[in-house]
């Protein structure tokens, strides 16, 4: 409705915790609401990412993350209720203006879970006056994943990149766009890496632990400013990555798309993992 001010739901509605969220029993031992034990599960389950958790026309922050977004977007950081005596740290951000917001986090390399309501409140109170209305994360938001065209700058593209080391040298690097569908595979050496960095200049890259902690993969993704996620090691595997690629592709042979070293599919199968993940 034209011209209707946001509202935020009564209070009992809120859930509460200590600022840093026990596991759920935990805190269902301790008396948590309803409300509280689906806030708990939903963050344990996305414990990388800041939540928004969609409470009528505001997603609202709690404890760290309300502390960490209050910081990085310059709203006030307030608080609501206690739980066993410990202030609830509370930010919030009209789902009307959501977008100006997520933008300004993912700019700064923070991981967003949407956690949007599933039915409407009507419907919950059926089921009784203190049913939860049915919640779930529908979207993670990373700074290589973006589809939304307020979130992305028209004039270049937003690469997200899996980088896998060659054995004796180099990188395969498999990069994608997500927002329009543009996909590139290669290799580099480790002396033209940097270079190709640059030329991708890639929004997120995802890479395998022991490849993150090398101190210059880490000064060279420095030059972009790319952020970087941790993978699972175990998703770059090349059979996989061939079998999910040629799914994507409708083709039962890639010798059309040229050809394709064990390492660059082994890229191609984490980064498309990574984009169902999220």
């Amino acid at each position: 409705m034209a011209g209707r001010k946001p509202t935020r739901p009564e209070p009992e509605e809120v859930p509460v915790a200590t600022a840093k969220a026990p596991p759920p029993a935990v805190a269902a031992a301790a008396g948590a609401t309803p409300s509280m034990a689906q806030f708990l599960e939903i963050k344990a389950a996305n414990p990388d990412s800041i939540l928004w958790y969609r409470m009528g026309d505001f997603y609202e922050l709690f404890f760290e993350d309300a502390v960490i977004a209050a910081a990085a977007l310059g709203i006030v950081l307030t608080k609501r209720g206690k739980h066993l005596g410990e202030d609830i740290p509370m930010c919030g951000v009209p789902v009307v203006r959501a977008d100006d917001y997520l933008q300004r986090l993912i700019r700064k390399g923070y991981r967003v879970a949407v956690c949007e309501q599933l039915e409407d409140p009507a419907e919950a109170r059926k089921r009784g006056a203190k049913a939860v209305v049915r919640r779930d994360v529908v979207r993670l938001v990373t700074p290589g994943t973006l589809t939304e065209d307020a979130l992305l700058d028209a004039k270049t593209r937003n690469y997200l990149t899996a980088a896998h080391p060659i054995p004796g040298g180099g990188y395969a690097l498999a990069s994608l766009d997500i927002s329009t569908g543009e996909f590139e595979v290669g290799s580099t050496s480790v002396a033209d890496f940097a270079g190709e960095i640059v030329r991708l200049s890639p929004g997120e890259v995802i890479a395998a632990d022991d490849t993150i902690k090398e101190p210059e993969f880490k000064r060279w993704l420095g030059i972009v400013n790319a952020a970087i996620t941790p993978v699972a090691g175990p998703s770059f595997d090349a059979m996989a990555g061939e079998r999910t690629l040629k799914e994507r592709l409708r083709v039962a042979d890639l010798g059309a798309f040229g050809g394709f070293a064990r390492a660059e599919l082994a890229a191609i199968g984490a980064l498309l993992t990574y984009v169902d993940l999220t």
